[in-house]
């Protein structure tokens, strides 16, 4: 018999995933015990919970892949908006940490961001003193 800690860690599935699954019935009340605090499994309600595990991580079909960030471009700041976070490139926004150090006239390499095509984002560090890399 093992405990519910020691399949969690044997079998990579997170505990309250093992949790859930005992409370909503996939595994059924005849392959485990409570004794105390500790839940064990006996040695049907293991394979049992392999099996669940399997079933859980077969893919039924694939989905397209993730978007591949374009490569940075190197942009000149026109513009510094209120917006602390923000600086202007031409007729593009791009996301930095901090603007207070940018200057207009300044370049900085920035690239699509993956969740929004209208907001890019910086690429390397901010400048430490106002002006200056």
């Amino acid at each position: 018999m093992k405990t519910e800690k020691e399949l969690a860690i044997e079998l990579g599935v997170d505990r309250k995933v093992l949790i859930k699954w005992r409370k909503e019935g996939i595994v059924s009340t005849s392959c485990w015990i409570k004794a105390g605090n500790t839940i064990s499994y006996h040695a049907e309600g293991e394979h049992e919970l392999r099996n669940v595990v399997q079933r859980a991580l077969m893919v039924e079909e694939l989905s397209d892949p993730l978007p591949v960030a374009k490569e940075p471009e190197e942009m000149e700041i026109t513009g510094i908006p209120r917006n602390p976070r923000l600086i202007l490139c031409g007729d593009r926004k791009v996301r930095v940490s901090l603007n207070k150090n940018f200057l207009i006239g300044m370049k900085v390499r920035a690239r699509p961001s993956i969740d929004s095509e209208s907001i890019w984002v910086m690429v390397g560090r901010c400048p430490r003193w106002r002006g200056r890399y």
